[in-house]
């Protein structure tokens, strides 16, 4: 399954159909790669239906490190972090989001909620990594 379409059945988007689904590919500022080591910073607050803290990607291709996403402000504090490993062993993937607008007959909504997901650059699994709401 494309990541794409993994990220908006993570988001049930198919139950949702008047809502917008919005989905981004994640690519380095620096090479354009989409191929990323996952690191992921947890801040206070943050829970497993709600993320809060930043998402760092370092860019397989060139090395860059980019800020892929950040929810977190300066009342929040690092309280962990990890590394995303696939099953196979493997650290790089691609890395999107999906996020889901309330529709209201064609008139833009409030943010309702999101996915940042992975597929492994080896063997090909999906997984997600966070969800916003």
């Amino acid at each position: 399954m494309e990541l794409e379409d993994f990220a908006r059945e993570c988001l049930a988007a198919d139950r949702h159909p008047g809502d917008d689904h919005f989905f981004t590919l994640y690519r380095c500022k620096s090479c354009g790669s989409s191929l990323f080591r996952l690191t992921i910073e947890h801040h206070t607050g943050s829970q497993e239906w709600n993320f809060r803290g930043i998402i760092w990607g370092e860019c397989a291709g060139c090395g860059y490190l980019c800020r892929l996403f950040t929810f977190t402000g300066e009342h929040r504090q690092p309280v962990s972090e990890e590394r995303p490993v696939c099953n196979c062993g493997n650290r790089i993937f691609f890395t999107g989001q999906c996020e889901r607008y309330e529709g209201e007959e064609g008139i833009p909504g409030f943010f309702d909620t999101g996915v940042i997901a992975g597929k492994c650059s080896q063997c090909k699994r999906n997984r997600v990594f966070v969800i916003t709401d």
